[in-house]
């Protein structure tokens, strides 16, 4: 852009070729004034001393330059001048001289030799919190904001800012009054050039690097699989440390990372996104622990559901057990010689006139008769009235299964009475029925309990008042119970969630009073709910598609085929992309295999994982704080260099000299319309 200036009321421009001094004259020439005329040749007028020299120029000048934050000149003025031969002023310009000769004649070598003399600074600015020293000085927190532990575009720009800042006032030839103004210049320029450079590195270069090295499997595999694990972890909300105690508090002992949340599930689809081994291993593990729910569950059941340690969710196979270890104590019964009149026994007696009780009786003695004994023998009374309570039972149940209620409640209400008179005549008959009340009993109990879904809870709390003083009735209830929930998990299969299937709506407090007490039901719950959450890392966590077997294979035209079929060119592109180049949109195989090795690896060897885990962390946090270190030194020596104010010439008065011969003469200005000129 052209020079104006207004001389005598007339506007000139000026080409950007002319200097001031050049200006300066044409300006005296109009105005009438009389500058010196130097000597012809002479490159400046004559003064009245020798013009100093500057002490120290060239590559060393330079690299001072940049070791002292542009202070060189005047620190050397300074000095030079208590010697007394000479004033600051004349000392500052003969090497403020120096510099611009330098920089003009060579100026890689001036750029070369202040970014080198700026390390010093830089690295006391920048790396200051990576300094023991200094960090014990400031404080922990103070050393950790200036320097990190991972690379900072705002701290980079924080350390640019001021580096331009001091920068600008060292080279700065303006007056007192306006540095300050230059302080804010030079630190907005510092800030501006580190604030971009940082963020292309970290939001551009860094995140390409990382792609690049995940995909081709550049570096330790292992390493990178440690740390994209503990970043989804994070993401999750967890430490590491975390993260292993909430496994080892898992009751699953099949529980992995990658059922710890969204994150994790997430990561091991993307690992398991391409064909390949990762894939097709990590879909053996997720299968075959879907296959084993239902078991799990049902051990769950045998566990939590009954307080006896002989519970079984087969009602068969608990008769059979029961009835084994109780026979010894019915055998005590039979021998202790119970004795049954009209007042030890006064409703058996009363019992005896009813129609139905006369029936069971009878079909009792036909039962003795079976086995061998002698009914009018004394000694095998208590046993005649037992095969008479056996017949009750049966009648119970098949008046149950015919839908007559009201029969069965007379019968039960009989059976009650008789059994009654029985157990305070032979106690020991008492302990064998705890024991095992008989096969008709817990087969009723049992078939009460498998209506489970079906009945009101104020007919559970009924049915739970009758079996509660007999436990093998109870664990038959139970029994029941347990075969309806497993039914329904069977009819579901493996892939419904465990948790709906067997509460379903309003279900939970009806199944938490078939546990024996709260805390087992609620741990039943907390199982229910791990398995529920590995359901959804079976779903979520692997990508399972009418494609499968084309990515499983490897395979690169079926599912693009399909989708094309299907009238979607753009997904039967995508799936095509997908196949073809599935590092594109998963991570290479040499990263994906351990990552989903980890990932998968049950809670019972979760530890040596999360050891290898930890120590990457460790490894790769050194190498932020380098890098953090490493940033900050660059931001401050770019910051300084961004901030700088160039050197004018010293020594305008040199250009009043007339052109040597053969130098072609600057153009006269012309005078252009304005304020006061002729018309």
């Amino acid at each position: 852009m052209a020079k104006e200036r207004i001389i005598n009321g007339v506007i000139y421009e000026f080409p950007d070729s002319m200097n001031e001094a050049q200006i300066r004259k044409f300006e005296m020439s109009k105005t009438g004034g009389s500058p010196p005329t130097p000597a012809p040749g002479s490159p400046r007028p004559a003064s009245t001393g020798p013009r100093p020299a500057p002490l120290l120029d060239g590559f060393g000048g330079a690299a001072l330059q940049g070791l002292t934050m542009g202070f060189s000149d005047e620190a050397i003025a300074r000095m030079r001048s208590l010697g007394g031969k000479g004033t600051y002023e004349d000392y500052v310009k003969a090497e403020r001289e120096g510099q611009r000769k330098y920089s003009e004649d060579s100026p890689i070598a001036s750029t070369t030799a202040e970014m080198l003399g700026g390390v010093a600074p830089a690295l006391l600015t920048g790396g200051a919190g990576a300094i023991p020293a200094v960090a014990r000085t400031v404080g922990p927190k103070v050393a950790g904001y200036l320097a990190g532990k991972a690379p900072s575009v705002a701290r980079m720009m924080g350390y640019g800012a001021a580096s331009g800042a001091t920068s600008a006032v060292g080279t700065s030839e303006k007056p007192l009054e306006e540095l300050p103004m230059e302080a804010l210049k030079g630190g907005a320029s510092g800030a501006a050039l580190t604030g971009t450079v940082g963020a292309l590195g970290k939001y551009v270069a860094v995140p390409a690097f990382s792609k690049l090295k995940s995909a081709f499997g550049f570096g330790d595999s292992n390493k990178m699989a440690d740390l994209v694990i503990a970043k989804a972890l994070q993401k999750d909300g967890l430490t590491p440390d975390q993260a292993l105690a909430r496994m080892q508090a898992a009751a699953r002992g099949e529980i992995t990372l990658a059922d710890l949340g969204e994150n994790t599930a997430a990561l091991l689809r993307k690992a398991t996104a391409a064909p390949g081994a990762a894939r097709r291993e990590a879909k053996d593990v997720l299968a075959t622990r879907e296959m084993e729910r239902i078991p799990r569950v049902s051990e769950d059941m045998r566990s939590l559901m009954s307080g006896s340690k002989d519970f079984y969710t087969d009602v068969q196979d608990l008769i059979k057990k029961r009835s084994e270890e109780a026979n010894a104590l019915y055998q005590s019964a039979w021998d202790s010689n119970a004795r049954f009149s009209s007042k030890t026994a006064p409703d058996i007696e009363r019992l005896r006139n009813l129609p139905s009780f006369k029936e069971a009786m009878k079909a009792g003695s036909k039962r003795m008769a079976d086995a061998g004994l002698d009914i009018t023998d004394p000694k095998n009374t208590l046993r005649g009235l037992h095969e008479t309570k056996i017949a009750l039972d049966d009648m119970i149940s098949e008046a149950i299964r015919q839908g007559k209620g009201g029969q069965a409640s007379v019968l039960m209400g009989m059976k009650e009475r008789m059994l009654k008179d029985m157990e305070k005549a032979a106690p020991e008959y008492k302990t064998a029925r705890l024991a095992y009340a008989g096969d008709s009993e817990m087969l009723t109990a049992m078939e009460e309990g498998r209506k489970i879904y079906q009945l009101p809870e104020m007919d559970m709390r009924k049915l739970i008042d009758r079996f509660k003083d007999s436990p093998s009735e109870f664990d038959a209830f139970r029994a029941g119970i347990a075969q309806s929930m497993l039914e329904r998990l069977r009819v579901a299969g493996p892939s419904a969630d465990p948790m709906k299937t067997v509460m379903g709506r309003d279900m939970e407090q009806k199944i938490r009073r078939a546990f024996r007490d709260d805390d087992a039901f609620d741990e039943f719950k907390r199982r229910l709910g791990e398995e529920q959450r590995m359901l959804i890392t079976e779903k979520t966590g692997f990508r399972k598609t009418a494609q499968d077997t084309d990515l499983d294979t490897g395979a690169s035209g079926v599912g693009a085929a399909t989708r094309l079929v299907q009238g979607n060119p753009l997904g039967a592109a995508i799936e095509a992309t997908q196949a073809a180049v599935p590092r594109l949109t998963g991570m290479g195989p040499q990263v994906a295999q351990p990552v989903q090795e980890k990932l998968l690896t049950p809670a019972t060897g979760i530890d040596s994982v999360m050891d290898g885990i930890l120590a990457s962390l460790k490894t790769q946090e050194q190498m932020l704080m380098q890098a953090s270190t490493g940033a900050n030194v660059a931001a401050a020596n770019m910051g300084g260099l961004a901030g700088q104010r160039g050197t004018t010439e010293q020594y305008p008065e040199d250009t009043l000299a007339p052109p040597a011969p053969g130098m072609p003469v600057p153009p006269p200005p012309q005078p252009s319309p304005g304020p006061g000129t002729p018309q």
